[in-house]
């Protein structure tokens, strides 16, 4: 999309965007004043509607009671002439409106009824009524028979009171209508009644709005959120996709009614119906107004984007390269301003060019060439001459970090370009520059071994000199790193780097200048291919992975009987050939990949456990954890799923953790070994006593072993300090409720020792070197031959 197109499209966008706000802003607004208004007046008319139901309660209540002064009526009742009294009641019945008409007595009971529903004798329905008659008539509308009814109770007197009418008046949806239609009621009215499930369920409805559904009931909607309470306020909802704002009004009823209420309410979607005809016109005045407006963003484009236009080819001959700025048409507008700033902008940017490529490749406090410039200087002598000898010297002040922090860039600026004032002389026609911020190299080309290492020492003896500024005196601590070429590299950050590993081990030593040395490079390529094996070696299958466990049997030592065995990870790598599980194990650490390794190793030992459990061998398996798995708050789902996939009691293994494992985060680290000690697998404390856990944490473990530590074994027979400190981690162990085993066992003498002082088990070579897995289980059995236990 070009710029033309871009300019026409914002204003239209900006056109559309504005309408549209205002559309909707409008709409809102209107909808918001509707919404108020109907609920004030949903308000009045909930009370109109109210002051309309007693002045009709008077009214029928007045008619009844002439009903009750007539002669007939009484002369009937007095003579128990049920044809007569059931006539009368049904005539006036008709006249007041009632579908139903009862006499009761003044027990109320009743004597008749024209729906021939009450046998005579049977209780009236709503006794309060009858009681409150006794002074004046009494009404009330109730649920009777799934309708709403208005029961109108007055007494009747000859003179003195022989019972009561009671007229039982429909309200039902022509009574509701008549009312809308005799007052401003709402188009929408309901009478609700609660059943005996808790739900309000519609008894009649007046007539409704033509654009809303007559299927719609507002009273279950407005129950929702308030329980068995409709609420006496005037509240927006929505029912079937309409909102609507509805009211409630509780209705005098009988006790032995369910409650009974009104619900007042319009339809807000009506009430927008006359704002339609306006949106049209409205939204057809927005199309006018766009095709206005694409017509005239788009001239206006038109001429602002040729100059612009004119000026972007202009930019792209300047980056290709040609500095020469094509004439620009003169103008007096903005964009004749834009043209001539253009102009001086470029002649100002082969200005900031020079500088730019100066500062790019010189160190602004020194002025000397910058780390970047020293190695693309140092690349092209050595590809002169790859085989020529050269050294690549780092120079470092080790005490420069330690003196910004207190001071300041400010002094440490100052201070490094001193120690470049007097490096610079005597390197003469080295070439020296600013590595970082504490480091300097000189590359000395042509230069031997025995010659670096002199020229580094008249430079740590140059910069040895304490640096002075006004009553601070700071001493540099300079040291040395020599790389030399080709021996050490033939590529230039390859002698940099090199170079730098020196510097790192030449400082805080004894002697200032070190040669590097590839034997202690802890970043060699190879070790970084180690890594990558090492990943490989995790994703194959366990026959090519090199991968193995080998087994170093523990022994019980109160039975003399092979009860278990440690598993141990072992390499073969296909290059390297077996490696030393410190090599791989700690290099796992580093590349995050320890807890792959745990998952493979957790893998292969539960799979040996199936087998040995499989052949009714009471072996078990411990293996180690790491600090890093103690972090995976996963590690128990994943143990007890390996559990369950090979059927294995989870008693059959156990893992060892180290007690700094255990301290790096010792509330995460705990609540997963409670979890596992939870499923049932044993844990242990492996190498006690030389870790930085405190009895605190001790007394937290889910642990049932401790393993003591070989350093403490090893010289068991001939040290009397070694045999306390054993002797009171057995008692430590004991008291605690864990097994102890001792780890490291060497000699016959030792093994006695720890028997006397009741250790649990002994593991180390003097029992057993680690053995593959076959091996282990004819150890095991042979031991158990010996020690006369059936195998």
């Amino acid at each position: 999309m070009n710029f033309r197109l871009r300019l026409a499209s914002f204003f239209v966008a900006a056109l559309v965007l504005v309408q549209g706000l205002t559309a909707v802003m409008v709409y809102r607004v209107t909808r918001h004043a509707l919404i108020g208004e109907g609920q004030r007046q949903l308000d009045v008319a909930v009370r109109g509607f109210a002051r309309q139901l007693d002045d009709l309660s008077t009214r029928v209540a007045g008619s009844v009671q002439v009903l009750a002064l007539d002669y007939a009526l009484r002369s009937a009742i007095a003579q128990h002439d049920q044809a007569t009294l059931l006539s009368a009641l049904r005539n006036h019945g008709r006249r007041v409106g009632a579908t139903r008409m009862l006499l009761v007595d003044v027990d109320g009971r009743v004597e008749a009824d024209t729906a021939g529903r009450f046998r005579a004798g049977a209780a009236f329905p709503f006794d309060d009524l009858v009681a409150r008659a006794y002074e004046q008539p009494a009404s009330a509308i109730a649920a009777w028979d799934g309708r709403a009814f208005w029961v109108v109770v007055v007494p009747v007197s000859a003179p003195d009171l022989v019972g009561f009418i009671a007229a039982a008046i429909p309200v039902d949806d022509r009574l509701l209508t008549r009312l809308q239609e005799q007052s401003a009621l709402p188009k929408r009215i309901e009478l609700a009644t609660l059943s005996a499930d808790g739900q309000w369920r519609i008894l009649a409805q007046g007539a409704s709005e033509a654009l809303t559904d007559d299927r719609v009931q507002l009273a279950p909607a407005l129950a929702v959120g308030h329980g068995t309470r409709l609420p006496a306020e005037p509240a927006l909802l929505e029912v079937d996709g309409r909102e609507y704002v509805a009211q409630a009004v509780d209705l005098s009823r009988s006790r032995q009614s369910a409650p009974v209420a009104a619900v007042l309410g319009y339809s807000v979607d009506a009430a927008l119906q006359p704002y339609r005809a306006v949106g049209a016109a409205w939204a057809a005045l927005l199309g006018l107004g766009l095709l206005a407006g694409l017509f005239g963003a788009w001239f206006i484009a038109r001429s602002v984007s040729r100059p612009v236009e004119a000026l972007a080819d202009a930019a792209r001959r300047i980056a290709e390269g040609d500095d020469a700025v094509p004439p620009m048409r003169e103008r007096r507008d903005e964009i004749g301003q834009l043209a001539g700033a253009f102009s001086h902008m470029v002649h100002a940017l082969r200005e900031r060019e020079a500088r730019i490529r100066h500062q790019a490749g010189h160190d602004l406090v020194t002025g000397l060439p910058n780390r970047m410039a020293a190695e693309a200087s140092l690349q092209q002598a050595l590809e002169v001459d790859a085989s020529a000898r050269a050294a690549l010297l780092m120079i470092g002040l080790a005490r420069l970090p330690e003196i910004i922090n207190t001071m300041g860039h400010v002094v440490s600026d100052r201070l490094m370009r001193d120690a470049a004032a007097r490096l610079a002389p005597i390197a003469g026609d080295g070439f020296i520059a600013r590595a970082t911020d504490d480091e300097f190299s000189v590359f000395l080309p042509s230069a031997t071994r025995s010659e670096a290492v002199r020229m580094a020492l008249r430079f740590v003896e140059a910069l040895s000199e304490p640096y002075r500024e006004a009553e601070f005196t700071l001493d540099l601590a300079p040291a040395v790193g020599i790389a030399l070429s080709p021996m050490h590299g033939a590529e230039a950050s390859a002698l940099l780097r090199r170079a730098e590993v020196a510097l790192i081990g030449a400082i805080g030593t004894e002697e200032p200048v070190a040669v590097y040395d590839a034997a202690t490079d802890p970043h060699r390529p190879e070790r970084l291919s180690l890594m990558g094996d090492l990943r490989h070696a995790l994703e194959k299958g366990a026959d090519a992975s090199g991968l193995e466990l080998v087994y170093q049997p523990k022994l019980h030592l109160p039975s003399g009987r092979i009860d278990g065995a440690e598993g141990l990870l072992r390499w073969r790598h296909p290059v390297a050939g077996p490696l030393a599980p410190e090599a791989f194990i700690a290099l796992a650490e580093e590349t995050g990949n320890i807890r792959r390794l745990t998952r493979w190793v957790l893998g292969a030992g539960i799979e040996q456990a199936a087998r040995w459990q499989a052949m009714g061998q009471d072996l078990r398996i411990a293996m180690n954890v790491s600090a890093r798995d103690l972090d995976d708050v996963e590690l128990p789902r994943r143990v007890a799923g390996e559990l369950a996939a090979h059927g294995v009691s989870p008693k059959r293994i156990v893992l060892e953790i180290t007690e700094s494992a255990i301290m790096g985060k010792p509330d995460t680290a705990i609540s997963v070994l409670r979890r596992l000690a939870e499923q049932g697998i044993e844990l242990a404390i492996d190498d006690f006593g030389v870790g930085q856990s405190s009895f605190a944490y001790l007394r937290r473990l889910p642990v049932r072993e401790l393993k003591i530590d070989r350093t403490f074994i090893a010289h068991l027979a001939d040290s009397r300090e070694d045999r306390a400190i054993v002797r009171s981690l057995i008692d430590l162990g004991h008291h605690l409720g864990y097994r102890v085993t001792a780890e490291g066992v060497e000699d016959a003498r030792a093994m006695e020792i720890l028997h006397e002082l009741g250790c649990d088990h002994a593991q180390g070579y003097h029992v057993a070197r680690p053995l593959s897995a076959d091996a282990f289980l004819a150890f095991a059995t042979s031991h158990r031959v010996a020690a006369g236990v059936d195998a």
